[in-house]
C-alpha cells in the first residue's frame, strides 16, 4: 500500500494533485478542501494516501491530515458510499462539520450535502455514530462534537454563512459566556455575529 507521498507538486487542479517522487509522477485525487490549501506548483508537498484497487484501475486518494483520511476510510466502508462519493462529501463539508452532523444524528443536515439523500444520511449516521468521537479526537483539537447541542448548531450556522473556525467557534463560545449555557441556538447565533 502507498500510505504517504512526499515530493514536488508538479501540477494541480481542484480535485487532483500530481506529485513527483523519485522521477515518477503520481496522480492523487484530493477533496476540493484539500485542493484549496495545496502549495503552489513547484513546492514540496506531503500527502497521506489511500490506494483503491479495482479490477480495472488503481486510484490514489490523498489527504492533508489523518482525520480526513480516517473519515474517508470509514465512509467507504458504508454500503453505497464509494471513494468518489466520499471524496465529494469531503469536498462539500469539513470533517469536523460532518462529524458533528453524524454525532447529533442530524440527517436533515446531512441530506443537504450534494449526493446524500435521506436513506444515505440515515445509513451514514447508523454506521458512523459510534466512531464519530474517536475520529474527531484524531485532530487533537477541541471538537465541536464535545460542545452542547445549541452551540454545535450555532457553529454550523456560522459555517453556513461562510465563517470558518477558529473564528466561528470563538464567537459562539463568547456568546455562550454572555448568554449562559442554557441559551438556544438562535440567540447564540445572533450574539455570536456581534463578536466576529
Amino acid at each position: 500500500m502507498i500510505e504517504r507521498l512526499r515530493g514536488i507538486l508538479v501540477h494541480k487542479t481542484p480535485l487532483l494533485a500530481v506529485i513527483e517522487c523519485g522521477g515518477v509522477g503520481y496522480g492523487v485525487n484530493v477533496s476540493a478542501r484539500t485542493g484549496e490549501v495545496l502549495p503552489d506548483e513547484g513546492a514540496e508537498v506531503v500527502l497521506l494516501t489511500h490506494l483503491v484497487v479495482r479490477e480495472d484501475s488503481l486510484t490514489l486518494y490523498g489527504f492533508l491530515d489523518l482525520q480526513e483520511k480516517e473519515l474517508f476510510l470509514n465512509m467507504i466502508d458504508v454500503t453505497g458510499i464509494g471513494p468518489k462519493m466520499a471524496q465529494r462529501i469531503l469536498s462539500s463539508t469539513s470533517p469536523s462539520d460532518f462529524l458533528s452532523l453524524i454525532a447529533t444524528e442530524n440527517t436533515a443536515g446531512l441530506s443537504k450535502i450534494k449526493g446524500i439523500g435521506k436513506k444515505t444520511s440515515e445509513m451514514l449516521v447508523l454506521a458512523l455514530k459510534d466512531k464519530a468521537l474517536s475520529i474527531s479526537a484524531i485532530a487533537g483539537k477541541d471538537s465541536p462534537i464535545l460542545l452542547p447541542l445549541a452551540e454545535q448548531e450555532a457553529i454550523l450556522a456560522l459555517h453556513t454563512l461562510g465563517v470558518r473556525d477558529p473564528g466561528a467557534k470563538k464567537a459562539v463560545e463568547k456568546a455562550a459566556e454572555i448568554l449562559g449555557k442554557n441559551a438556544d441556538s438562535g440567540k447564540l447565533i445572533a450574539e455570536a455575529l456581534r463578536h466576529l
